[in-house]
């Protein structure tokens, strides 16, 4: 039987385990986390078949490690883990943002005979914690593979392959491809609804529904976003100067106080929402 370690026990990672346990994956499932409370909630909900307090441990027999930290921990976990790797293993994660991650994956694992596999599950939830674990998170979501020119064909298979087993499809793309669009669909997004908290004000009272669910994400974890919009700041720049656009063609509509053009406005943002959306 293969070991999968998914080092972070978060919601991606606790996700992970129940998605591949619920599914019936013949996997034996060893998990890191830092709190020993969060290593016992991980055996009792199931997460996992063993849990460990060291990642060199973790990691040790493991044919597949899944990284689900935030994405600037990610390079440093990896290092925490190289005494433990055994040649030939796979390592991936989880983030947001691959391309600069490519790069340090490539300097943390150099010399340890193992290789790095990017993907980005397209999925999540503002919650947090072991306890927001969902074991069909990941059925009917897209996960990004984002392999590096070198990458062996086989490990990229099996790396798409964990991902088909926890219920996602798969796409492979070029890192850089993926995070110029990431940045437009999901980055963008996380910044907007993080903006419009900020811009309004003391008026609580007031926030109806349209509120609540445009600014829903900005609940997310702050130290994730932080590393996803530091590691992916030019593509980020290019969706914000895209969005300051359109918000410039509303300000000159409004200037020109014509009905007509802002029900046209408003009607082409609801028609490429469908568009988008399918």
């Amino acid at each position: 039987m293969k070991t999968i370690a998914i080092l972070g026990t978060g919601l991606m990672g606790s996700s992970l385990g129940l998605a591949l346990k619920k599914r019936g994956v013949p996997v034996l499932i060893h998990a890191y986390a830092r709190r020993a409370e969060t290593r016992e909630a991980a055996l009792k909900l199931g997460v996992a078949d063993a849990v460990f307090d060291d990642p060199a441990k973790a990691v040790k027999d493991a044919d597949l490690v899944v990284l689900c930290v935030p994405v600037l921990t990610i390079p440093e976990l990896a290092k925490a883990c190289r005494a433990g790797l055994k040649p030939g293993a796979i390592l991936t994660d989880v983030g947001s943002t691959k391309a600069c991650l490519n790069t340090l994956m490539a300097k943390a694992l150099e010399g340890t005979g193992t290789e790095f596999i990017g993907s980005h599950p397209i999925c999540g939830s503002e919650q947090q914690g072991i306890e927001a674990g969902d074991a069909d998170l990941y059925e009917g979501a897209v996960t990004v593979v984002t392999p590096t020119a070198q990458a062996d064909k086989a490990s990229v298979e099996k790396v798409s392959n964990l991902w088909k087993s926890a219920g996602s499809s798969v796409t492979v793309m070029d890192a850089k491809q993926h995070d110029a669009v990431l940045a437009a669909t999901s980055h963008l997004p996380h910044v907007v609804a993080a903006a419009l908290a900020l811009s309004a004000g003391d008026n609580g009272l007031f926030c109806g529904s349209g509120f609540r669910d445009t600014t829903r994400i900005a609940d997310g974890s702050p130290q994730v976003w932080s590393d996803i919009v530091c590691t992916n700041g030019p593509a980020l720049k290019v969706a914000l100067k895209n969005f300051r656009e359109n918000l410039d063609e509303l300000a000159t509509l409004l200037d020109e106080g014509n009905g007509e053009k802002l029900a046209d406005w408003f009607a082409a943002a609801r028609d490429k929402r469908k568009e988008l959306l399918g």
